[in-house]
């Protein structure tokens, strides 16, 4: 009887790992993020402009990366939140504007976005991409290379660009495409 009970307590961790694995291997996740719409971003999934998980390796909303004791790299999640519910992850802010730069590649109206959100560097909230501040050219990178690194106020942009030599900050809702191409050429196709 002492045998049985031992096996059934084997069988049990067995089981539940067996749902672990296949839940992960499934694509199931507990990764999703709140926007301040209330909808959700599933931070598992990969970024439909660069492939790279959104969350990262971690499925966090934000991540620093330091260097010889330096900050060196910040991984930001953004999102667009569609007119019929549907929420698509970017693993940065310049991925999101790459999305909306090129609507065509991606087979999108952008006109059917109703909400942009991008990670603010100092609280890692996600606010509202139009009343962002972003700074680019930084020594701060983002996963993918030069990124925009967003706050919510002028202030906090102008001392985050002079500490980490920002070339230029975008005033709310004036990104372009020349904002997030590479040096030396536009944004892979």
């Amino acid at each position: 009887m002492h045998r049985s009970k031992a096996w059934t307590g084997v069988a049990a961790t067995i089981v539940a790992v067996l749902l672990v694995v296949m839940g992960v291997s499934q694509g199931w996740s507990d990764a999703l993020l709140a926007l301040p719409d209330g909808s959700k971003v599933d931070l598992a999934k990969p970024c439909p402009v660069c492939g790279m998980i959104v969350g990262g390796g971690l499925e966090s909303q934000a991540t620093y990366a330091y260097r010889d004791g330096r900050l060196s790299g910040f991984g930001g999640a953004a999102a667009a939140v569609f007119k019929d519910g549907h929420v698509v992850g970017f693993e940065g802010a310049r991925c999101l504007f790459i999305y909306n730069s090129i609507p065509k590649r991606f087979g999108i109206d952008v006109g059917n976005i109703v909400h942009r959100y991008v990670t603010d560097f100092n609280t890692k909230k996600l606010i509202d991409v139009d009343k962002a501040f972003l700074v680019l050219g930084s020594t701060v990178n983002g996963f993918m290379g030069p990124d925009l690194i967003a706050f919510p106020s002028k202030e906090e942009a102008e001392k985050f660009s002079s500490q980490y030599y920002g070339k230029r900050i975008v005033e709310p809702g004036t990104v372009g495409i020349q904002d997030v191409e590479r040096q030396g050429g536009p944004p892979r196709k």
